[in-house]
Parts: C-alpha cells; structure tokens; sequence
C-alpha cells in the first residue's frame, strides 16, 4: 500500500524551528561575504530590519567570546583579569575573525557601539576588572583598551567557496573566474 504525501502546514514549533534555522543560515551567510548586502532578498525575508541583523551577528560574537571567557577563567592559572580577558579575546579571533571585523565594522554605528558597549561591560564583570565605584562606562572603556592591545588578524575576510561562487553566478560580486579559482 503506497502513502500518499499530505500536504500539511507545519505546527507553530516546527515554524519556529525553521525560522531559527533560516537566521542561522542568513547570518553564517553574512559573516562569510564580511559584509552586511542590504538588498538581499533572503536577508530582508528573514529579518525584519538592519538593527535586527546587527544584533544577532553581535549574539553570535558575545556567544563565541563568553564562553572563550569561561574557558579561559575555568582552565586558565591564576592571571589576572587582563590577561585572562586576552587569552579569551585572541581564542575568539582564532575561531572567527571574519565576524570579528564585522563586529568592528558595525561598531561604528549608534546601535553597534551600544552593543559593544554592553558586552565590553559583560565582559568586565566576568574577569573581575569591574570595581565598586566605577561607571559602567568606565569599567566598558577599560575593557575596551585590553582588547585593543590583542593584535588581530590581518587578512582580508574569505567568503566561503559556495558564497563567492553564488555572487558570482548572480552578478553580485565583480570578480573574475580566477578569483573563483582560487
């Protein structure tokens, strides 16, 4: 006896599941091209504006470095905050510099230096370099010199084959076929 495929409407779970997949999907996208394309089709279908695109990159950027953080503080010897918060900061480069330069690139902004601004406290707070007494901007800025000191990468960012390659066959990228050869 053969089964015929019901069409059916997904449940309100499955389609939030799916969402979050399509997100997911859309920003490792992003971070790939290292670069935010505002007339994206698949980007405007899935997040509702610009800021809401920033703020999951920035997510994604606080999730990796947090727990280079926790790893750093639970296996790391006694350093002191700074040094604990370099180690995290050079291990979060390692595994994603191209959304760190989108990070810095989006910093610039009114809604990215507010989003810096708030991990760089985060961050404070968890290596103990936030002290009674001092600001939240303060304790920020503090945070925002040690990082600073980290040398970063210098390589421009590679998108992914199959990204370069969809640019490419779309007409989005200008580069030649050598560049995709490569």
């Amino acid at each position: 006896m053969k089964h015929s495929a019901v069409a059916t409407t997904p449940s309100e779970t499955q389609a939030r599941w799916q969402q979050m997949h399509r997100r997911y999907a859309v920003v490792h996208r992003v971070i790939d091209a290292g670069r935010i394309d505002d007339l994206d089709p698949e980007i405007k279908a899935v997040f509702p504006d610009r800021a809401e695109l920033v703020r999951a990159l920035f997510q994604q950027w606080t999730t990796l470095i947090g727990g280079c953080v926790d790893f750093a503080l639970e296996v790391g010897q006694d350093h002191d905050g700074a040094d604990t918060l370099r180690a995290a900061h050079r291990a979060a480069l390692r595994r994603a510099p191209a959304l760190y330069r989108l990070i810095v690139q989006e910093s610039a902004t009114p809604l990215g230096a507010r989003l810096n601004d708030q991990e760089n406290l985060r961050l404070a707070y968890a290596v103990g370099l936030a002290h009674a007494g001092e600001t939240s901007a303060q304790a920020a800025a503090v945070v925002s010199q040690i990082l600073a000191s980290v040398d970063t990468p210098s390589t421009p960012p590679t998108p992914s084959w199959f990204r370069t390659t969809v640019d490419w066959i779309t007409g989005r990228e200008s580069n030649s076929v050598e560049g995709l050869l490569t």
